[in-house]
């Protein structure tokens, strides 16, 4: 399945998001991301300069080293390509997020932790985007080959954390009944 043909069009912005979850030899995880904003044609920026087609304006990159618990325990950031010298000095203050915890109510955390005029907003962007990989990465643990997750998940007697967080995994829903039978609730 695919959307819908669009209608005639001509590319005007790229933004590239990637995000990779790490285990570290010494049991802690290390989230990295990369953000990359580009433009498909020359343009003059807000200097007179002339950028050509496809140099990066944004470029950047994120590390968060966080423990079983998700708090983050080191925090490093690199503003490889940005529009502007001031733009660099937000990677400075990326130390800020050390000692947050990710989990409910993190977009607020960034908040305050990296305040907007002292921010990129890219770079807040970006952290924000980093929680949902921090827990794809961590959530089948630290031997996840050839291992169930149910068995973990389904002896354990706290709920486990991705239930009611996404339509499918809604505590009404078949298949929470059917894999989580314990967890399950009729609405």
């Amino acid at each position: 399945m695919s959307l819908s043909p669009p209608v005639k069009r001509k590319p005007m912005q790229r933004r590239t998001i990637q995000c990779e979850g790490f285990l570290r030899e010494d049991g802690l995880w290390d989230i990295e991301a990369k953000l990359l904003d580009a433009r498909p044609y020359a343009y003059i920026d807000f200097r007179g300069g002339t950028k050509p087609a496809n140099e990066p304006i944004h470029q950047m990159m994120v590390r968060l080293t966080v423990n079983d618990d998700m708090t983050i325990v080191a925090a490093e950031a690199q503003m490889l390509d940005v529009p502007h010298h001031t733009c660099h000095y937000p990677a400075t203050i990326i130390g800020n997020m050390v000692g947050a915890r990710i989990g409910a109510g993190w977009k607020e955390t960034v908040r305050k932790r990296i305040p907007t005029g002292d921010a990129c907003t890219h770079l807040s962007e970006l952290l924000v985007t980093m929680a949902t990989a921090v827990f794809q990465a961590m959530a089948f643990g630290k031997d996840p080959e050839n291992s169930d997750p149910r068995a973990v998940t389904s002896q354990s007697e706290t709920l486990p954390f991705f239930l009611d967080k996404c339509h499918s995994w809604r505590r009404d829903l078949e298949n929470v009944q059917e894999i989580f039978p314990k967890w399950y609730e009729k609405k």
